[in-house]
């Protein structure tokens, strides 16, 4: 069925509803855009009564919904949205960012860049290359410092720079180092300290370290080189009553490791002891003639040898016996020694050898109040050697002189010697002889006396 729409009465009833729409007591006069939107709603009001009515209201859903009788619902119009003009584009801004006042920036290794090969037991210098990132000047109360990983000898801290680096600037920080003496890679990790005694480094949080990294190479031994020992002599003449010295210096290129002498009768050794890259003797002549004083410095030739020489002082009462030793440090050996004792020959030195890693020494104090003696050790360093002692004993006759000497083992050579005297010897010589250490005394008592010679050997 066609439903049938007459134009006619619908443009009179819109003419009725827009006079009902228009109050009397309103005097604003409506815009035509206003009539417009009046007129299509209260077009589409009539149109949906008129559907009503006849029970045709559209369908939701695939349904037909049949109007109920009753009154005509009326539809109100909706509101018409407000369309809002857009507001300007707002563009947002970057905040500053805050910059630390300690911030380090790495630069370059100036110098050992990672992974450098090296030897064990090397010296070297690290340097890096760093700038200030940071707000504060650096200055100098701002440090170096290690911080972790292996410190290869890296002082705990050490001072940045003796003068400012500001905001922006670079600065070259070297640190001395020394490899380990084990083969393998090795790293160590360093920060700065400032005057306030925080630490910083590099980093986006200004917190990390810098770093040096070597690799420690395994070196092969030289090739086994047989130590070798010269002798050198001094000789003076002391007049009667008179006290002298003389020392025997080792040529270079070897290092001195003990020592002797030799004196005619009636002079008084009372000190013998390494001097500077020599051996020195001081003596005093007791006889009423000149006599002869000859010194010897045993001169050792092998490679990276030093020696260095320790010492140790004690105290003898009035009548007593007494004896020191003086001991090498770790890592190095004993190869001699000697003493200082007192000119006036009231200290007896009736022994003076090797004893253990050390040189010991015995007194004994023939005087009425107490007195000092010192006992030397010379330590040898830098070889890998190792030292021995070796002795042998024998008899002086009674109001006799004598020797006693002693040979190294095989493989090994004498360093240094010395003795140990019985009541009544009087020692005149004390070197190294036709390939043995020997020993001459006066024996001045009545009855035979026992000599030991003490010779230390090297190899």
């Amino acid at each position: 069925m066609k439903t049938r729409f007459y134009i006619f009465p619908l443009l009179g009833l819109l003419a009725a509803a827009l006079a009902c729409n228009i109050s009397p007591a309103t005097s604003a006069t409506l815009s035509p855009g206003e009539i417009e939107t009046l007129s299509a709603q209260t077009l589409v009001a009539l149109q949906w009564q008129t559907l009503s009515a006849e029970g045709t209201l559209p369908s939701q859903g695939g349904t037909t919904q049949v109007a109920s009788a009753g009154p005509a619902d009326t539809l109100l119009p909706s509101a018409t949205p407000t369309v809002l003009a857009p507001s300007a584009t707002y563009t947002p801004t970057a905040s500053p960012t805050s910059v630390p006042c300690n911030w380090a920036k790495f630069i370059t290794d100036v110098t050992i860049p990672d992974n450098w090969e090296t030897s064990p037991s090397d010296h070297f210098t690290k340097t890096w290359r760093l700038q200030n990132a940071g707000s504060c000047t650096w200055t100098s109360g701002y440090s170096l410092v290690f911080d972790h990983g292996d410190q290869m000898n890296a002082p705990a801290s050490q001072q940045l720079t003796p003068g400012t680096v500001a905001p922006g600037g670079t600065v070259d920080v070297s640190v001395d180092l020394l490899s380990p003496n084990v083969a393998g890679t090795y790293q160590g990790f360093f920060k700065l300290r400032a005057s306030d005694s925080s630490t910083f480094g590099i980093g986006a949080d200004a917190n990390g370290a810098f770093w040096v990294k070597i690799k420690v190479n395994v070196v092969l031994p030289p090739p086994a080189v047989a130590p070798t020992v010269q002798q050198i002599t001094s000789a003076i003449t002391l007049t009667p009553g008179s006290t002298g010295s003389t020392t025997a210096a080792c040529p270079a290129g070897t290092v001195a490791t003990g020592g002797g002498f030799s004196v005619g009768l009636d002079v008084w050794v009372y000190t013998q002891a390494k001097n500077g890259n020599g051996w020195t003797a001081v003596a005093k002549n007791n006889a009423g003639v000149n006599r002869p004083m000859a010194v010897y410095a045993e001169c050792l030739t092998y490679p990276s040898a030093s020696t260095a020489q320790v010492q140790n002082t004690i105290t003898v009462d009035a009548g007593a016996l007494n004896s020191q030793t003086a001991v090498c440090p770790a890592g190095s050996v004993v190869t001699g020694g000697g003493y200082t004792g007192a000119p006036d020959g009231t200290l007896w030195t009736f022994a003076s050898w090797q004893n253990g890693n050390g040189w010991m020494v015995s007194e004994k104090n023939s005087s009425g109040a107490a007195k000092n003696f010192t006992v030397y050790a010379t330590c040898l360093s830098g070889t890998g050697l190792s030292t021995v002692k070796a002795t042998n004993t024998g008899n002086i006759p009674a109001g006799g002189n004598g020797f006693v000497e002693v040979a190294c083992p095989a493989g090994k050579v004498p360093t240094g010697g010395g003795f140990g005297l019985s009541t009544d010897l009087n020692p005149y010589f004390s070197g190294f002889n036709s390939g043995s250490w020997r020993s001459y005394t006066h024996n001045s008592g009545g009855s035979v006396r026992g000599l030991l010679v003490a010779v230390t050997c090297l190899g």
